[in-house]
């Protein structure tokens, strides 16, 4: 397994390490202005527990490797920088599924723990 590591953001800042298995990674996000920390990775069986770290979006997903991009949908107004990117890790995804009946504005990813991401529409080529 190949474990990577990251700096974990507290509040207060503390030197804390954050090792990661890469191929539990379910998406990754830049973390909203209000929040600590630059990046949010969201991890199998977590729920809604997230983990931030200090490095830019970029470099974790770079770091990561194998992540695909798709844009975020939101059912309440997006943020006001627009429609974010969330970069996933498609070997944990279990199915897409269109938002039936209406046209597929946009898709369900439904991941291998239950959890789901909202995406836009059009699908990234591939998948």
């Amino acid at each position: 397994m190949p474990f990577i590591s990251f700096n974990k953001s507290t509040e207060p800042a503390a030197p804390d390490d954050l090792r990661i298995n890469s191929a539990a990674v379910l998406y990754v996000e830049a973390s909203p202005p209000d929040l600590v920390g630059r990046t949010l990775i969201h991890m199998l069986g977590q729920g809604g527990t997230v983990n931030a770290v200090t490095e830019s979006i970029g470099t974790v997903v770079s770091t990561i490797g194998g992540l695909v991009g798709f844009r975020r949908h939101y059912l309440a107004p997006p943020p006001e920088d627009g429609a974010s990117t969330v970069y996933v890790q498609a070997a944990n995804v279990s199915y897409i599924r269109p938002n039936l009946p209406m046209a597929p504005e946009f898709w369900y990813l439904k991941f291998v723990d239950g959890s789901e991401l909202r995406v836009a529409d059009p699908l990234p080529s591939g998948l």
